[in-house]
């Protein structure tokens, strides 16, 4: 009994520090508040070893009602401009592949890990997918995973506060678009849910995101316009920020710091290239060089999604070349590691 009281005390306590950290940095006027503020507040409950594990029902809820919301941008106008910029993802998912390459080298050097754990602790793209693969390859699954959440957590961070360095203004709700109407919203999320679970059982990466992406998008183009309940969406931001908090712990600092360290400056350094990339792509491309910055921004697609659709900046393109470095880093990941180190870029 007394372990149930605890563990509910900690389910309050946590959902109660997050939603003040939201409430706190938006009235603060943080970039993105409802991710970062919960994100900070959740840290410090974690950090006094008082943190409650965010439910896995809570994650997959977050990822599709975000995954839905975005997917009603997919309009026929704009999977039209998303198909003339394909040759643009796929531009962006090799220069991903290529900055996976050379910062795994660098993070063998600065950190002393193996290489099996240095090329998959920097691969850019589906996370999860990365720390299975990279278990199967011999790696330190433990250090792979918290290093892919040092990057997301400061790509995260570092994005929001460039968004809004920019001049881009968080919208919400967004200007000129009605709320759909619960029965469609129900009808919407419990389909969404349906292909979520569909493309889980066929092992389809980000499956809550894309099966609800992919509802939304059909409904789109079949003159459902609107978009789902502003509430709604701030719950699902304060469940990425509690996910992304309740990472940072004693033991997370104690782990392995030099390495996690060298993943911070490493992270920084794909972050600086991914500027260069994203201007010259905003160029040749003629998208918003944010637009094509969160494009290719080293962050998790979720994530950078939200921070998208926020800012008004392009979140059904941001998503699309996101997706295409996923299924490229996937695919990729493996043969190009074997390549790596059969020539000794990267030490086994």
């Amino acid at each position: 009994m007394m372990w149930d009281l605890d563990r509910w005390f900690r389910l309050a306590l946590t959902i109660g520090f997050a939603v003040a950290g939201g409430w706190c940095a938006f009235h603060l006027h943080v970039p993105l508040p409802w991710v970062l503020g919960p994100m900070v507040a959740v840290a410090c409950v974690s950090m006094a070893n008082r943190v409650h594990k965010q439910p896995v029902l809570a994650r997959k809820s977050a990822q599709i009602y975000i995954g839905a919301s975005i997917g009603l941008y997919f309009t026929p106008a704009v999977l039209a401009l998303i198909g003339g910029l394909a040759p643009w993802m796929v531009l962006g998912a090799f220069v991903g592949i290529f900055m996976s390459v050379m910062s795994a080298r660098a993070l063998q050097k600065l950190a002393k890990v193996d290489g099996p754990t240095a090329i998959y602790s920097v691969a850019l793209g589906a996370s999860a997918e990365m720390s299975v693969q990279a278990q199967r390859a011999g790696a330190d699954g433990a250090v792979v995973a918290s290093a892919h959440a040092v990057r997301i957590m400061m790509v995260t961070s570092t994005a929001s506060y460039i968004a809004w360095a920019s001049g881009a203004t968080p919208i919400m709700p967004t200007p000129g678009i009605g709320v759909l109407s619960w029965p469609v919203t129900l009808g919407l999320l419990i389909t969404a849910t349906a292909v979520g679970w569909g493309f889980q059982k066929i092992r389809t990466p980000n499956p809550w995101v894309l099966g609800a992406l992919l509802m939304a998008a059909i409904c789109a183009n079949h003159e459902v316009t609107g978009r789902l309940p502003d509430l709604g969406l701030i719950a699902a931001q304060i469940v990425i920020g509690w996910g992304l908090g309740q990472h940072i712990n004693r033991a997370f600092f104690t782990r392995a710091p030099r390495t996690l360290a060298s993943v911070a400056v490493v992270t920084l350094g794909i972050l600086s290239v991914c500027m260069v990339a994203a201007w010259f792509i905003s160029q040749g491309a003629g998208i918003a060089v944010m637009t094509a910055f969160l494009s290719m921004a080293p962050g998790g697609m979720t994530e950078m999604g939200i921070l998208s659709k926020a800012f008004g900046l392009g979140a059904p393109i941001v998503t699309a070349f996101h997706l295409t470095r996923i299924l490229t880093t996937i695919f990729l990941t493996k043969p190009v590691s074997d390549k790596m180190m059969s020539t000794g870029w990267v030490k086994p």
